[in-house]
């Protein structure tokens, strides 16, 4: 998906979450103009998309270099793994000059990050695409977000019903395979030595990433949405975007200041 002025100057690339079936982006849309007017044109890719068999998380990030590294991004966006991939970019000479936005994106996976992804992606397998996303959902979903119930199936044409997903094969992969991905993530040392701008954004309530599942480097810094769970970006949608705007407001300043 791509948001903004095609001749912005400024370009910003943004690297999705797990997802069974891609929203074409559309998880975004809350924070996007935090982005858009500050005068950036936006990317947002499926980061799964570039998933291959055999993958570690490491490889994922390699594959995506290759992509990235052509935009020449002045902002990179992550979310979630989406982050995980970015962080793990941060070593890469070409990623300094760009400023850095994670949304709920884990450093380091610690045990209960682990046990938990471990249960809902082997949940894939022993119970089905559909049953995995109500416990995906639980864990994710914000403190005034309802508890998953279990949905009537769609029609076999109905291309975005509970049973496409439940019955597509290539969801489930994408959803088991994906969460494995950050099992035992540690990329503490990558963002501690990162010398460009970075920002975390986690939900204060999260039941998944928390703060203790990020790190930071001199002058980088965090922001936890209050009444947010996992997704600050879609319980918080106004509070997510201000601190977003805020950290890229310095930016947008030298850019008019240089004009």
């Amino acid at each position: 998906m791509r948001l903004g002025e095609p001749d912005a100057p400024r370009t910003a690339c943004v690297l999705g979450p797990v997802m069974a079936r891609w929203d074409r982006g559309a998880f975004f849309e809350p924070v996007a103009g935090a982005l858009v007017t500050t005068g950036h044109r936006v990317t947002v890719y499926d980061t799964l998309s570039l998933l291959r068999d055999g993958d570690d998380l490491a490889a994922l990030a390699d594959r995506w270099a290759g992509v990235l590294r052509t935009e020449e991004p002045d902002v990179l966006v992550g979310n979630a793994l989406g982050g995980a991939v970015v962080q793990h970019l941060l070593d890469r000479s070409w990623t300094h000059r760009a400023d850095v936005v994670l949304l709920s994106s884990p450093t380091v996976a610690d045990g209960v990050l682990d046990a938990t992804l471990e249960r809902i992606a082997a949940a894939v397998a022993e119970r089905g695409t559909a049953d995995a996303l109500d416990l995906l959902h639980e864990v994710v979903r914000g403190p005034v977000d309802p508890a998953p119930v279990p949905a009537p199936a769609g029609p076999p044409d109905a291309p975005d019903s509970a049973r496409d997903v439940a019955d597509d094969p290539l969801c489930g992969r994408r959803l088991a395979t994906g969460l494995r991905l950050l099992h035992r993530a540690d990329l503490r040392s990558r963002v501690e030595a990162f010398p460009g701008r970075l920002l975390h954004v986690y939900g204060t309530e999260s039941n998944l990433v928390g703060e203790r599942h990020l790190a930071t480097g001199p002058g980088h810094s965090g922001v936890g949405i209050p009444g947010a769970g996992m997704r600050p970006h879609a319980d918080q949608p106004e509070a997510t975007r201000r601190a977003v705007a805020a950290f890229l407001a310095p930016q947008q300043k030298k850019r008019i200041h240089d004009q």
